[in-house]
């Protein structure tokens, strides 16, 4: 996974990414690149049945000011811990879920931050 972490870290410094705490590598995926305070990105996550993962923005320019779920997952269960989204995978489950987020805010202009993040989650045992 050397790779992977080189590749979030690659893409953080550049401020360029939507990233995710993995808990004891409970959690695997990539992070989704964010060109802008208005964007939308989609990404895909495998999840172990039982745990779950946060969510967290690096890096880009402006303010957060809310975080919040705007698809809620089918299976698993998905919300905001300060200003940290989360998913948690039903345990004994196995197979897709799905849920999205949005950071709110400002930009670095004043104008309005809209960051909308959808992960595809495959729940394995």
């Amino acid at each position: 996974m050397v790779g992977f972490k080189q590749s979030i870290a690659a893409l953080c410094l550049l401020g360029l990414c939507a990233a995710f705490n993995q808990a004891h590598a409970e959690c695997s995926g990539a992070s989704i690149p964010i060109y802008s305070a208005r964007s939308e990105g989609m990404g895909e996550i495998k999840v172990k049945a039982g745990t779950g993962c946060s969510f967290n923005i690096n890096n880009i320019p402006g303010a957060v000011q809310e975080a919040k779920i705007i698809q809620q997952p089918k299976v698993g269960r998905a919300g905001v811990s300060g200003l940290t989204p989360f998913y948690a995978a039903k345990p004994g489950y196995n197979g897709p879920d799905e849920f999205a987020y949005a950071f709110l805010g400002m930009d670095q202009y004043g104008g309005p931050m809209n960051v909308v993040i959808k992960w595809r989650v495959t729940v394995v045992p």
